[in-house]
């Protein structure tokens, strides 16, 4: 069987990306015994990583879709998986989904999540636009107008799809509204990723000094920044120290050194892994540290910029730390002095949060195996 996994801006600096489909990767090729898999990235070096084929990361990168058809039809099946594409992205996906069907190629949704709020690169008026409707009082009208094609193209194309699971129930109830309710669910495919020896060594590290590991994007990056500042004097000020586990290895480490923070090496989902067991809380505005450090056993808090953290908090019964533009650092600061020292119910917490996921996910990938199966049999 072939499959071309794709839709999401892989080899573009997102350790979290990565790890999706590093999730994805493993769950097919233990899934499905002689399983060919192509992953449309920007960075090649992903087959020898993952040990797949690759093809250019058509739709993102610069790369447009032409010659992307051609590709799909050399397939059994094409898969858009994982990331928040249906909110951050959804145009390009949907446009490499439909060029798929068009070209007679079985097409599956597989972990994909959807934030509460739309791109609003994409579907927020800006700029001279924006002045210009606002002057005829035309803003509600036109972004309306965005949302409604969207969901025009969803109810349009994910129907064809053979299958579409997302990550939690909260995208299910997301794109429901905007057009299609018949999505299934599974879970994040970076659960899937298990430490690795050297890891698990480490999850045996001295009591002190106590360690938060953190991660401030730049994707809508966090407005008071000066808030950031005086938790990681305190955080300092307690004895603990401060790692910085980026999770875009360029632009977030820019930011974390302009902070003050030495940051880790690596730019692995295994790195990251590695570095979170070493913490004792982690502090995230990304998701997938949050769920890295889970994966070895690593409290975390979040801050969120989007429905996606706290959806994945909800797992653990924790809510959001605040978010990007509207948080009480000093709280927040609390907080992370106590989590320092306090584990508090989380590994009990944790253990019962992953079986569920996990049983989520294996209920999911049963019948997406089970599909592509009869897709390549027919």
């Amino acid at each position: 069987m072939r499959i071309l996994l794709g839709g999401i801006p892989l080899g573009c600096d997102n350790i979290g990306d990565e790890a999706i489909i590093a999730g994805v990767v493993k769950m097919l090729k233990d899934s499905i015994p002689g399983v060919e898999l192509t992953v449309a990235t920007a960075d090649p070096a992903t087959g020898d990583r993952l040990g797949v084929k690759t093809v250019p990361s058509y739709g993102f990168a610069g790369v447009g879709i032409d010659g992307f058809a051609a590709v799909a039809k050399m397939h059994d099946a094409y898969v858009w998986c994982g990331a928040t594409g249906l909110s951050d992205y959804p145009d390009v996906a949907l446009d490499l989904l439909d060029a798929a069907q068009k070209a007679g190629v079985a097409t599956f949704v597989w972990g994909v999540g959807m934030d509460d709020e739309l791109n609003p690169v994409f579907f927020k008026a800006s700029g001279k636009r924006r002045a210009l409707l606002r002057l005829f009082g035309l803003v509600g009208w036109y972004e309306r107008r965005l949302r409604a094609n969207l969901a025009k193209r969803i109810s349009n194309i994910l129907p064809c799809c053979k299958g579409v699971w997302l990550r939690d129930p909260q995208s299910a109830a997301m794109l429901a509204k905007m057009g299609f309710p018949g999505a299934q669910i599974a879970a994040d495919s970076a659960i899937l990723l298990s430490p690795t020896k050297s890891t698990n060594q480490q999850t045996n590290k001295p009591t002190h000094p106590l360690t938060l590991g953190l991660c401030i994007s730049t994707q809508r990056q966090v407005v008071d920044l000066d808030g950031v500042k005086g938790l990681i004097a305190a955080v300092r000020d307690s004895g603990a120290r401060v790692l910085g586990i980026p999770m875009n290895p360029k632009t977030d480490r820019a930011l974390l050194e302009s902070l003050g923070v030495e940051c880790i090496p690596g730019n692995t989902p295994e790195a990251v892994m590695a570095a979170a067991a070493t913490c004792d809380v982690v502090l995230s505005s990304r998701l997938h540290l949050l769920i890295l450090a889970a994966n070895v056993g690593t409290p975390g808090l979040g801050i969120a910029r989007g429905s996606k953290l706290a959806n994945w908090l909800a797992n653990f019964n924790r809510p959001v730390e605040g978010n990007v533009d509207d948080c009480d650092w000093k709280r927040v600061t609390g907080h992370v002095l106590a989590a320092l020292k306090e584990r508090g119910d989380w590994d009990a917490v944790r253990v019962a949060a992953y079986a569920r996921l996990t049983a989520r996910l294996e209920s999911a990938r049963e019948a997406f195996i089970g599909k592509l199966e009869v897709c390549h049999a027919g």
